[in-house]
């Protein structure tokens, strides 16, 4: 048998190995690198080697690239909390789902959707956003008895029609097609505002399907917000927080300035939020001191958690297995806009990475698509909503990042995860190509 398909049959074992044992809340500490040992060994390489090299250094390059954002979002959000500001914008959030009498629960996760969108659209990864939220969405969901598992619907907000879909979107997903095809963030304006639609609606449907399930069931805030609220611990006997709604959003706002007027990078926008935040609650930090610590203790568990298995993906990429993924790619049958899809989805399932896969195939494919006589605008929007397809498996790194900050685990947060940001993005990227087919753009 041909070596690079021993090599692939290794990659897709690692990669079941992998998945199979995150969801069963193995530490992926230990399960990236024995992952990337089962590659090794069915590649024919070295496993000392391989491990001190293409794993390493996938997983000391990211770390590089994103400590500093993880460890001051992290303490960012650990300061929003216990200075109450969450608490207080929960509760706003609370009274805003109250006016809707026997809807709350699914208006109160539609407003952490809201803000998810507004956040990333403005400019914030959503390995950040999750910092921000998760003492906001926690204090909401207790108040009003939401299953702590429907958190991960939110990630409609962020990890789907704001990553890939809507016109003028700052997410990576959204500019790496400029380089390739000089088309702007603004590419295919109508296909990307009738999929966002489409995708609101599907999970808005989702939503409503899941609450009015839980209900049935009996099922509130616990038995999967135990975890959680052994992070987050809110007096329920305290009173809300006197301050106004201006006031908890300032630091917020501050870093959305910063980072989109002002242009600053992430690491800049964010050390502004948490100095705007002492400053206007500096008597509300009862031990400043300590919520920096447990801040940076978030920051060390989730990146780690992440490295291990952007390390796998460093793996996959240096063995025969990946030449052989690309060369097929670019072999594949049927119309141009049904091989772009596949393409794009396949690499971003293998690298586990939205913007990884897409990098990878527009590199190699870009060129035959516009041979082709695609229009270079349709590219653009139907490879970027693609990249945010089979990305999100449950090896992900924002996948990952998530279930770990919100303490759900891969048993309670995965299902709504993959619903949100694979299934509906797959639906909404076929109904897209449709209309790119009828000349829509």
């Amino acid at each position: 048998m041909d070596p690079a398909v021993i090599s692939l049959i290794g990659v897709f074992v690692g990669l079941a190995f992998l998945i199979v044992l995150s969801i069963k809340g193995v530490s992926l500490m230990i399960v990236g690198p024995c992952a990337a040992v089962i590659v090794a060994v069915f590649s024919g390489v070295d496993i000392v080697e391989t491990l001190t090299g293409p794993y390493m250094t996938g997983f000391a390059n990211f770390a590089t690239s994103n400590f500093l954002i993880f460890l001051l979002s992290a303490i960012f959000g650990k300061m929003l909390g216990d200075c109450g500001a969450a608490k207080y914008i929960a509760y706003k959030l609370a009274t805003l789902a109250k006016k809707f009498p026997g809807k709350e629960k699914v208006v109160a996760v539609l407003c952490l959707t809201l803000v998810q969108a507004v956040l990333t659209y403005g400019g914030i990864s959503l390995f950040v956003v999750v910092f921000t939220l998760v003492s906001i969405g926690k204090d909401l969901f207790e108040e009003l008895d939401v299953p702590w598992s429907m958190y991960t619907c939110a990630t409609l907000g962020s990890g789907c029609f704001t990553m890939t879909m809507l016109p003028g979107s700052p997410a990576i997903q959204n500019l790496i097609p400029i380089d390739y095809l000089g088309t702007t963030a603004m590419a295919a304006p109508v296909l990307g505002l009738i999929s966002a639609v489409l995708a609101i609606f599907l999970g808005i449907c989702w939503i409503v399907f899941l609450t009015r399930r839980n209900e049935k069931k009996g099922l509130g805030f616990l038995p999967s917000g135990a975890e959680i609220s052994k992070v987050i611990v809110t007096d329920d006997a305290a009173a809300i927080p006197q301050m106004n709604l201006l006031k908890a959003l300032a630091p917020s706002i501050v870093l959305l300035i910063v980072l989109n007027l002002l242009q600053q990078s992430a690491i800049v926008a964010l050390a502004a939020a948490c100095v705007v935040t002492y400053i206007l609650f500096h008597k509300d930090l009862k031990d400043l001191r300590k919520s920096i610590a447990d801040g940076s203790s978030n920051a060390l568990f989730s990146i780690g958690n992440v490295c291990a298995v952007t390390g796998f993906g460093g793996v996959v990429s240096s063995v025969s297995a990946y030449g052989l993924v690309l060369s097929a790619l670019d072999s594949l049958p049927g119309p141009p806009i049904v091989q772009l899809i596949v393409a794009v989805n396949i690499c971003a399932g293998v690298t586990g990475s939205a913007s990884g896969g897409l990098g990878i195939a527009l590199e190699s494919l870009s060129q035959r698509f516009l041979d082709m006589g695609l229009n270079p605008q349709v590219i653009h929007r139907i490879a970027a909503m693609s990249s945010g397809g089979l990305d999100s498996l449950p090896h992900n790194g924002a996948v990952i990042n998530t279930l770990t900050v919100t303490r759900l685990g891969h048993k309670y947060g995965y299902l709504n995860y993959f619903v949100m940001t694979v299934a509906i993005p797959i639906v909404c990227t076929i109904v897209a190509a449709v209309l790119a087919q009828m000349g829509i753009c």
